[in-house]
Formats: C-alpha cells, structure tokens, sequence
C-alpha cells in the first residue's frame, strides 16, 4: 500500500495555435505550456494487485467524484494496460478552477497515474517506460502528458510531443471567472468560425513560431509572442471576456492572453510587485483575481512542481 499526498500544479498556454484534425478528430496543435503555482491537493492511498479485474476504488472530490473523476479513469487506463487490479482512497481538494483552461483535471490524472505505477512497481507489477505511459496519457485528454512532468515546454501532436523550453522569470494575474468553458465546445465553435488550415500550412506557422520562443529571454519578448488561436471562440461564447481583456492592458499589464480553452484570463507583469499592484486595482474593480509565477528548471529551481508528503 502507498500513501502519499501530491500537490499538482495548474498551466496557462502561452502560446497556442490550432491545426488540421486528425483522423481521430483531435486537432493537431503548436503550445508553450507553462506550469504556474496554483496547486490542487491529492491524497492517494493505493495498492495494486495481480490480474483481478478492477479495484475497489473510492475517489473524493466536490467537483466530480467515484469513476465520473478523472483520476479514477487515469487507474483504470492503467489497469487495462497491465492487466492488475489497483485498489484505495483518493482525496482531491481543489484548487485550480474547474473547466477554466488551466489543467486541474489533468493535472490530477497525471499526479495519481505515476502514483498508480508505484503501486505497481512496490506489488512487484510491471514497469512501465516513458512510452507507455505517454500513451496512456494521451488516451486521457490532450493536456495530460504534460503534467507528468510539469515543466516550461513546447507541445506538439496533441500537446503529448514535449519539448523543454527555457523562459525568463514570468510573473502573472490570473482572472478567475464563474462561468465555465468546456474545451469540447469551444473548439466546435473554432471550427465554425475558421476554415480549416492545411497540415503543410500549419507546419509552417509552428515552426516559425518555436524559432520565436527559442529565441526569448526577456519578459517582453513573451508579451509580443503571446498568441491564442481558441481566443476568438470563447469570447465568442462569452462576450465579456474581450472587454475584461482589454481591462486587464488598460489597468497596466504588459500582455493579457485567455488560457487554454478559456474561460481563465492571465496578465502578465513585469515583477511580483508589479504583479500584486495589478491584482489590487482589477480587485477594486470586482474581479476574481490572484497572482501566482511560472514555476520549473530553470525559473524557480522546479519549486513546488508536483511536491510529495509521504503519509504515515
């Protein structure tokens, strides 16, 4: 039995460009993912068994729980892969908002399939290489590679092809929103609203995009580079995002961006402080706000990536 609690870290997308879909529906895409300090929290207490279908599993979250969680579905992916049972308790407190562009579902799912292997590996199960459990990850959403290993990097495929990337340090304002967007919805309006680009087109944009993004080392130059194909679609959703977008510039952000499929908006700052007065004045003016910082190798010595305490 492994006890352990996990703290699993959000994204924003500081980038991200929409090709052609594949034949499998998804979209192929160019993103630079970048983990922030905005944590949910996880305790996990697993244990894997040999070949005796699927484990008993209890899974406690106030946003999504049992097999409805995506944590619960990344145990059973891995079941089906090799073929043990995992069985156990977890306990998700969140902290990232749900359905707002920036990963907790995934975050989570990343946190308890590595966890789900160490099960494994304690009972004397298999082990699985970085391939598989790439595989895995991918069968579970488009995000969920990245977070098993959060760091700065540029996605590719689905965003499962991963490459480090180095950044300044960033600091950020992120507003918070009540509304949701699912990210299945806002590409549908995507496609509604673009003709569909052709895969040699794509190729292009992307590779002269990364060329751009490795080429940075100031924080300026992220504020120009800052890009969101999907953009367009959830404002289109949700019409006030634009306008609390353009807020974000007037009230002194050197860039603003929604994250991922929305509805989140980020600001970027030129410093912490510069971070904290920016969130004072949008909360004076009633918006949802926290700071939070690019975390990883490279920007904070990977502080609080994917932190663990091991439980008694």
């Amino acid at each position: 039995m492994i006890n352990v609690r996990r703290q699993t870290p959000a994204k924003v997308n500081l980038s991200l460009l929409v090709g052609p879909k594949g034949d499998d529906g998804n979209h192929e895409i160019f993103t630079v993912f970048a983990p922030v300090d905005v944590y949910d929290d996880i305790e996990m207490s697993l244990e894997a068994r040999d070949g005796e279908g699927p484990g008993e599993l209890s899974v406690e979250c106030r946003t999504a729980s049992g097999e409805n969680n995506l944590a619960a579905q990344a145990l059973r992916a891995l079941e089906r892969h090799t073929g043990w049972s995992l069985s156990g308790r977890l306990v998700i407190r969140k902290g990232i908002p749900v359905g707002a562009g920036m990963g907790g579902g995934s975050s989570d799912a990343a946190a308890v399939l590595m966890v789900g292997v160490e099960a494994l590996v304690e009972a004397g199960g298999p082990e699985l290489d970085d391939a598989r459990l790439v595989t895995i990850a991918r069968s579970l959403g488009a995000d969920v590679s990245f977070f098993l290993d959060p760091r700065p990097a540029i996605g590719r495929g689905i965003g499962e092809l991963l490459e480090p990337l180095d950044l300044p340090e960033l600091h950020l304002v992120l507003v918070f929103f009540d509304r949701m967007l699912s990210t299945a919805r806002v590409y549908r309006e995507f496609d509604s609203q673009q003709p569909m680009i052709t895969r040699s087109m794509f190729a292009f944009k992307a590779g002269q995009a990364e060329k751009r993004w490795r080429q940075v080392t100031e924080i300026t130059q992220v504020a120009h580079l800052l890009e969101n194909d999907l953009e367009r679609a959830g404002f289109s959703l949700i019409p006030s995002l634009a306008s609390d977008r353009e807020i974000l510039m007037r009230e002194g952000a050197i860039g603003a961006l929604m994250s991922g499929a929305g509805p989140t908006l980020y600001a970027l700052s030129a410093s912490d402080d510069k971070a904290k007065e920016l969130a004072e004045r949008l909360m004076v003016r009633g918006f949802n706000v926290r700071t939070a910082k690019v975390i990883g190798p490279g920007v904070d010595e990977y502080a609080g990536v994917s932190r663990d305490v091991r439980l008694s």
